[in-house]
């Protein structure tokens, strides 16, 4: 999983690439750590080139939501099958999703 960040003032988008799951979990560190220092701002992560995502993958979404507090999470461009599991799980209204 790779991530690259964008900053301004509105907030924070993290473009991501790759599959969302177990083996992205060390990787996501980088952008909790990131996304710490951002409390109460806007964090849209970029998914259009995320390919899979599974249980631990929403999970580390959730972390994030946790990390940024009383900000806002968006989640832009999901593939089918990210928004799939997004439907499924009911995690669609738990975040913003632009399509």
């Amino acid at each position: 999983m790779q991530f690259q960040f964008e900053e301004d003032s509105s907030g924070i988008l993290v473009h991501m690439s790759g599959d969302l799951n177990f083996a992205a979990n060390g990787d996501f560190k980088t952008v909790i750590d990131r996304l710490a220092t951002s409390r109460g701002r806007t964090v849209t992560f970029d998914m259009a080139k995320v390919n899979h995502i599974d249980s631990v993958g929403l999970g580390l979404l959730y972390i994030a939501k946790e990390e940024v507090n009383s900000g806002k999470i968006r989640i832009r461009s999901p593939q089918a099958g990210v928004m799939k599991l997004l439907k499924l799980t009911e995690s669609d209204v738990d975040f913003d999703i632009i399509a």
